[in-house]
């Protein structure tokens, strides 16, 4: 009985081995295992890839989102504001606020730490920012951006609502 089953197992692979098939067969297979074995290592290296699993030796600290957009900080009224001189804490700490399309960054005027309150600039792009204005003299469109290294298309997409080219005009009644 062994010998029937031994007998007609290498019948089955050498049938399979000499089909036009085998090739093909033998490269899926291959390119599966390959695949598995790229999805094991992942699963390895990601902590916490399954629902439970986190590595002991990776702590996990509870970081509280930072808002999309804070609110800006209230200017205090005008007897207090003429009274004491407004503390370098909060001027730093307005100059750190977020731009927002009510309090936008104007490009033709803007320090490096007012360039860096827009998404996504840095030290190094706000330096390449104030570097390229001091080149063209001043910024003609706000697509010159793109010419910062760093910034695309999407990224200028983003920063438009935020940004003027100079301040807006002041209306004076009379």
């Amino acid at each position: 009985m062994l010998r029937a089953l031994v007998r007609a197992w290498r019948r089955a692979t050498t049938r399979i081995l000499e089909s036009r098939f085998a090739k093909p067969i033998s490269r899926m297979s291959v390119a599966v295992g390959g695949l598995l074995f790229l999805a094991f290592v992942g699963w390895h290296a990601v902590p916490g890839a399954l629902a439970g699993s986190t590595p002991a030796a990776a702590p996990v600290a509870s970081v509280a989102p930072e808002p999309a957009h804070p609110l800006p900080l209230p200017s205090p009224p005008a007897s207090l504001a003429s009274a004491a001189p407004s503390s370098p804490t909060v001027d730093s700490v307005a100059n750190r606020s977020r731009a927002s399309p009510s309090e936008p960054v104007v490009l033709n005027q803007a320090s490096v730490d007012d360039l860096r309150r827009l998404p996504g600039i840095g030290q190094k792009r706000a330096d390449a920012i104030a570097a390229l204005r001091s080149r063209l003299g001043r910024f003609h469109a706000i697509e010159d951006l793109l010419k910062v290294k760093g910034i695309g298309r999407a990224m200028l997409k983003r920063l438009r609502p935020l940004v003027r080219l100079d301040p807006a005009p002041v209306d004076v009644d009379h």
